[in-house]
């Protein structure tokens, strides 16, 4: 079959699964040739190998499973970065990339910062890539997105700056170190509406999902251990919920943090609460 071909079958097996049938069909048969997609197009003509024809089926059907296309291809961008992702972490959300905005807002050189739940590091590399005169600390409970982390890190050749700890929120952190920011994207989904979230969101990592009953366990745990590990008026900066800003606004009041700002994202929605904390 020659590339045209394989592509317009592709195509035709990905309606309804996604949103840009020949798109991701020409992305997944690029990624099988090793090539990008312009050069795909200009060689539309030439005859597409047994075995990568072999490759692309098998991972067309995996994508018609509803398996993420980032896993697939074993990349996704963000802030303008190619990360590394694989089934151990969750993919980066455009949502997030406000949050590490407004935190390179308001970084001040030398600050240091700790990313809660760093996943595929997407937050941590971005921030000490984009503000290098910072340091930062990478936290997460599992020691496969660890590896991930610490890959883009390289990747981006941030690794110096970055430190990495395997930890239960602050369960494993130094207790004589502390930060002017407290970042996290915690897990915010009620563990009830687990079931309902899209079939491709679900092939992702359940720990990097589930916020507890009420979606906030990861909220409390943070707000709990924060001022032990904060500089005097340090902030916390956490990315929430469509429909979480009061009961997090509401954790935080209670727990003594002043100065609550709230932005929205680019659909109006409240999406990144930051609030500091006064001794």
């Amino acid at each position: 079959m020659k590339v045209y071909e394989v592509i317009n079958l592709g195509a035709k097996e990905l309606q309804g699964i996604c949103e840009n049938p020949k798109l991701e069909a020409e992305l997944l048969l690029a990624y099988c040739l090793g090539m990008d997609r312009i050069k795909l197009i200009i060689k539309r003509e030439d005859e597409v190998g047994e075995e990568d024809l072999a490759r692309f089926l098998e991972l067309l059907n995996m994508r018609k499973s509803h398996f993420p296309y980032q896993y697939l291809v074993k990349k996704h961008y963000f802030m303008g970065l190619e990360f590394f992702v694989d089934e151990n972490v969750l993919i980066p959300r455009p949502e997030t990339e406000i949050l590490v905005e407004e935190v390179l807002k308001r970084l001040k050189k030398g600050n240091t910062l700790i990313d809660i739940g760093t996943g595929s590091g997407a937050i941590a590399v971005s921030v000490v890539k984009y503000f290098p005169d910072c340091f930062v600390y990478a936290v997460d409970i599992s020691r496969k997105a660890l590896e991930v982390a610490k890959y883009n890190a390289k990747k981006h050749n941030v690794l110096d700056k970055i430190v990495f700890i395997e930890s239960d929120v602050f369960s494993q952190v130094p207790k004589n170190i502390k930060f002017d920011f407290i970042v996290s994207n915690p897990p915010y989904i009620k563990r009830g509406e687990l079931e309902t979230l899209q079939e491709e969101v679900k092939k992702e990592p359940i720990i990097a999902l589930d916020g507890g009953e009420d979606g906030l366990f990861f909220y409390k745990k943070i707000i709990e251990g924060a001022p032990f590990y904060l500089n005097p008026e340090g902030a916390i900066c956490f990315e929430m919920g469509y429909d979480q800003k009061e009961e997090v606004t509401d954790l935080l009041t209670k727990s003594g943090f002043k100065n609550i700002e709230v932005i929205k994202d680019l659909s109006g929605i409240d999406r990144v609460v930051i609030a500091r904390y006064k001794l």
